[in-house]
Parts: C-alpha cells; sequence; structure tokens
C-alpha cells in the first residue's frame, strides 16, 4: 500500500470509528462549565458593587449621626447660656440655636440598610428619630418666644429642649460605637460637653423652679 493510499484508509478509520460517550458530552459540559463561569464572575461583580454601595450608605448615615452630636452640642451651650436670663426674670435677646435639626442622610439610606445594623442600634436610631421631632417642635416654640408672654412656660421650653438634645447626643454616642454606655451624672456628663458649672447651675435652678410649680422664682406667667 502507497502512502496515499494508507492516508485514505486512516481517514475512512476515523470517520466510521464510533464516538465514545465522553466525547458526545464534552461540547455540552464545555458549554455548561462556561455559562457557569460567566454566571458566577458576573454574581461575584454584583455582590461586591451591591456591598461597596451598602457599606457606602451606612458611612453617610454614620456621618449623619456625627454631625448631630455636634449640632446637639452646640445646641446644648447655646441653649444653657440664656437659663440666667430666664431664672432673672429677664427675657433672652439672642441665642445661637439651629433652626431646625435635619437627617438628610439618614432619611434617605437608613429604610434601605436598616439591616445592616444591629438590634440595639435599629432601636436607639428609632429614639432618635423621634428625639429630633420633638427637638425641632421646641425649637420652633422657642425660636418664636416673642409671641410668648410666660417666662414660665419658655423656661418650660428650655428645660424640655435641654433633656431632647442630651439623650440625641448619648444615643448618637452608642449608634457609632454600636455599644450601650453608661454616662456620666446628667450635670457631670454636660461639664464634660463644655458647660460651665454656673450655666448647669441655673439650669437646676429652672428645674427646680417648675417641679414646684413656679413657687421658688416666680417667673411671669402670663
Amino acid at each position: 500500500m502507497d502512502i496515499d493510499g494508507f492516508a485514505q484508509c486512516l481517514t475512512y478509520i476515523q470517520a466510521t470509528a464510533v464516538k465514545t460517550s465522553t466525547d458526545k458530552y464534552l461540547p455540552l459540559a464545555g458549554a455548561i462549565v462556561g455559562a457557569g463561569l460567566a454566571f458566577g464572575l458576573n454574581y461575584f461583580s454584583t455582590t461586591r458593587k451591591e456591598a461597596k454601595t451598602k457599606n457606602a450608605k451606612k458611612e453617610c448615615c454614620e456621618e449623619d449621626l456625627h454631625e448631630l452630636m455636634h449640632v446637639c452640642k452646640h445646641a446644648l451651650e447655646s441653649l444653657l447660656e440664656v437659663c440666667d436670663k430666664i431664672a432673672t426674670k429677664n427675657r433672652p435677646t439672642g441665642h445661637n440655636l439651629p433652626s431646625i435639626v435635619s437627617l438628610p442622610l439618614l432619611d434617605k439610606y437608613y429604610p434601605e440598610i436598616a439591616h445592616t445594623f444591629s438590634v440595639d442600634q435599629r432601636y436607639w436610631i428609632k429614639l432618635v428619630f423621634r428625639h429630633v421631632d420633638e427637638i425641632n417642635k421646641y425649637l420652633e416654640q422657642l425660636i418664636e418666644h416673642d409671641a410668648e408672654t410666660s417666662l414660665f412656660r419658655i423656661s418650660i421650653l428650655v428645660i424640655n429642649l435641654e433633656a431632647c438634645l442630651f439623650e440625641v447626643y448619648k444615643h448618637c454616642y452608642c449608634i457609632i460605637s454600636n455599644n450601650k454606655f453608661d454616662f456620666s451624672d446628667h450635670d457631670d456628663a454636660l461639664a464634660e460637653l463644655g458647660v460651665t458649672q454656673e450655666q448647669i447651675e441655673w439650669l437646676n435652678m429652672l428645674k427646680s423652679n417648675a417641679e414646684k410649680a413656679n413657687s421658688v422664682l416666680g417667673l411671669p406667667n402670663t
């Protein structure tokens, strides 16, 4: 048999040989593996992108909480500056209080990523939202005190606003740290925030007067 004849014979044998079951399924297996790899890569990429987005949104929420702590600290300092004027029966003539407290990033992103916070954090965040609503109510009433003729009622607004600001500051601290802290006594904590001892004493005088139905200071109530 010459070379050409041998080559033709070999080609015929290969063409007529029975393929094994493995040979039949190799193309299908390759397609499945390829599709699986493509799905896996796409899933990994999507999951990674979603995780980055969640982290970014959580950082935005925490940024709002940090800012809120700063606002509360500043507002507490400003609020207690007027306590002596009220206690000495003088109407406050000015203040550095914010007109409104807002949480734009927390309002926008928290509902989407609430599950990324711990149970305690979610509880504290609910309290923050509740107290911020109260703070804005008291701010509106206090800033428009020109329409309020009763120094006693103004003193009540100051007391209530101070309590809300202090609670929000504490809750924000716990949320950011994800830990429940035992804070100092109220007066000591105010001092740690930069409030003077004299201002704290004026505040306590207003509180004592409120508890005793204005019998201590006798502030104008009409």
